[in-house]
């Protein structure tokens, strides 16, 4: 009855993949309301967080949205071959999307973390909308730079968080997370360029510099900094 005399309506989904779900709607939504309804326990992240979170003013081009995946052990070991092999071609990028009318929604299945620094707040419509909070944002933008519209975004995005996170909060959660790779690096890397004290990274520098690193993927032209063992691209803006 209620379709028939249309106060439930049908949001009419495309997807790249079967997405073995309906939606229904008795009014207006946002977005960021609909990717989350798409998979239970999903949360906002990337560059939509970045954006939520004010580390930028650009909405991303996709809502990026993340269901984590079940716990996996961890194998084989780290060599500094493996490293150059895996960061010489581009980075993975899931193909999931879903499109409704003009928005079209990333769906993402991030690492096993327990959900780690995911908070909830409420959007400029009233709604509630579950995203990473600040260190966990830039945690994730380190990590895939191209779902933050690239290196030259999660840079700005440090330099507009600088006043606001906690530097031993974010080696606490890195460890926490426990990346084969060593992403820290690349989190010090940022942190310093955007104008923290060498000295007051001190929490990060402990977790050991054996590998060097690199900032993205698939980098061509690039300059090493020998502080935190990383190529990074040369054009990269100083903040």
């Amino acid at each position: 009855m209620a379709l028939k005399t249309k106060t439930l309506q049908e949001a009419h989904l495309t997807s790249t993949y079967p997405l073995h779900t309906i939606r229904f709607h008795t009014g207006q939504f946002t977005p960021y309301e609909l990717a989350l309804s798409l998979r239970p326990y999903s949360y906002l992240s990337h560059g939509s967080a970045a954006f939520l979170n004010g580390l930028t003013d650009n909405p991303s081009e996709f809502v990026y949205v993340n269901q984590e995946q079940s716990a996996k052990e961890q194998f084989g070991s780290l060599t500094q071959a493996g490293l150059n092999r895996a960061f010489s071609g581009k980075q993975r990028q899931s193909h999931f999307i879903v499109t409704h009318n003009e928005t079209r929604i990333m769906l993402l299945s991030g690492k096993d973390t327990g959900r780690l620094g995911v908070q909830e707040i409420t959007g400029t419509q009233g709604e509630t909308l579950e995203l990473t909070n600040l260190e966990r944002t830039l945690i994730d933008v380190t990590v895939r730079p191209g779902y933050a519209g690239g290196t030259d975004n999660v840079m700005y995005s440090y330099g507009r968080a600088i006043q606001k996170i906690s530097v031993d909060r974010l080696a606490e959660m890195i460890q926490e997370i426990d990346y084969v790779y060593p992403f820290h690096q690349a989190i010090g890397f940022y942190l310093q360029r955007a104008g923290i004290d060498f000295k007051s990274l001190s929490s990060l520098r402990k977790l050991e510099l054996k590998y060097d690193f690199f900032l993205a993927h698939g980098m061509k032209k690039t300059k090493f900094d020998p502080q935190w063992r990383i190529h990074y691209p040369d054009d990269l803006p100083q903040l």
